[in-house]
């Protein structure tokens, strides 16, 4: 998963969506200058397991020494928040009126295919949050929060050098009882794939 561009299109998603300039929307706890109003704080947390689905375990094709490196890989899911803050207290330009209008914007056809590039989803979309009118400066800023569930699907392996590999097994003897409603049937042991001929 490539953070960098998640962030870097989330960010620009919102600054096309808002038409809001884009020095005025960071990321939480980057660095950024001097901000006027209308700010816009992104943040993404709570990166969890999906539903309780576990992780799934894939081997790759055996590299160069002969070893297969298992590949794991888990249905994700985060939670993105976008933060208005506004010092503009007219009734079509406070924090909330902002956010309602990305939470509709959320399920629009280019915002699912923005979305796809980076490997995720929509899945939940909460309620806009209002919180107050925090002061500041002696004014009474309006601020509110909408925060979505985004799904992704997480593969990663051990770093190289980790004893995290397991050699190719080139045959495999197999034997076993099977029943057939109340008739057991005994399958004798046979080598898979079958060894080759001798020769002669």
């Amino acid at each position: 998963m490539n953070w960098q561009a998640v962030e870097d299109g989330l960010r620009d998603w919102v600054i096309a969506m808002t038409g809001i300039e884009p020095h005025l929307v960071a990321w939480d706890m980057a660095p950024v200058g001097f901000r006027t109003y209308v700010q816009v704080d992104l943040r993404l947390f709570d990166h969890r397991g999906r539903n309780g689905i576990d992780s799934t375990v894939t081997y790759s094709d055996p590299d160069a020494a002969g070893l297969i490196h298992p590949i794991i890989s888990g249905e994700r899911s985060c939670t993105w928040s976008i933060t208005v803050t506004t010092r503009d207290q007219h009734a079509n330009a406070k924090a909330y009126v902002v956010l309602d209008k990305l939470a509709l914007l959320l399920d629009s056809p280019y915002t699912h295919e923005l979305l796809g590039t980076f490997g995720m989803s929509v899945i939940d979309t909460g309620p806009v949050i209002v919180s107050g009118n925090p002061s500041s400066e002696h004014r009474d800023l309006s601020q509110a929060v909408l925060r979505t569930q985004l799904a992704y699907v997480l593969c990663v392996q051990a770093p190289a050098g980790v004893a995290d590999a397991v050699s190719i097994i080139e045959h495999a003897e197999v034997s076993g009882t099977v029943t057939n409603v109340t008739e057991d049937i005994v399958i004798p042991p046979t080598m898979m794939p079958p060894l080759p001929s001798p020769t002669p």
